[in-house]
């Protein structure tokens, strides 16, 4: 019985080590913001494992020239505990969306890491209007990425992160058809691995 939980055990640990979280999680150090979506800065609460961003200004609209919008966040994080990487795994972003027949919202999550910034983690999803009538509702737009994470590099004595960047974007898209989506809010959970 002793070898067949030595095995079973060292099956399971790589995702044990991945889901717990460091003693120490890093703190904010420095918080920025770019892009279409968010010309005026964002208000954010909770802390670099929970953060929440609140829009005022992500909105696309069809036909116009803001079919297309993003907002980007840049996070610094500091007195992590040494010795740990942290990845984005999931994020939630809600809003509202109101498509003609015909019409679609895609939406993008991006995350990388600045010092490494040619290996990035691209999720897509979309909402279609396949139907006959309009599409006018709240919605919570998810998205995996626990599949291709990017992690930061490995935590050293200051417990530094890297430059952490999440990109969130909109597009709309449909022949003819008219269509608005605005986001109000962002969330996501974090992993973490030993390093």
């Amino acid at each position: 019985m002793g070898p067949l939980l030595t095995v079973l055990l060292a099956a399971f640990a790589p995702s044990l080590v991945q889901s717990a979280a460091p003693e120490r999680i890093p703190q904010i150090h420095s918080i920025t913001f770019s892009g279409s979506g968010c010309p005026s800065e964002p208000k954010w609460s909770g802390g670099f494992d929970d953060l929440q961003i609140s829009f005022g200004e992500f909105g696309a609209r069809l036909p116009s020239d803001r079919s297309t919008v993003n907002c980007q966040v840049h996070i610094q994080g500091t007195g992590g505990s040494p010795g740990w990487q942290v990845a984005l795994k999931e994020t939630w972003v809600t809003g509202h969306v109101w498509l003609q027949p015909g019409t679609k919202l895609e939406y993008l999550t991006t995350s990388f890491f600045s010092q490494d910034a040619a290996r990035t983690n691209t999720q897509r999803g979309e909402k279609k209007n396949d139907g006959k009538g309009s599409v006018n509702e709240d919605v919570v737009l998810y998205t995996d990425l626990s599949k291709g994470q990017v992690w930061s590099q490995c935590f050293g004595g200051d417990g530094y992160t890297g430059i952490f960047n999440v990109n969130f974007r909109g597009v709309l898209s449909g022949d003819g058809g008219r269509a608005s989506f605005e986001a109000q809010k962002q969330q996501w959970r974090l992993d973490w691995r030993r390093c």
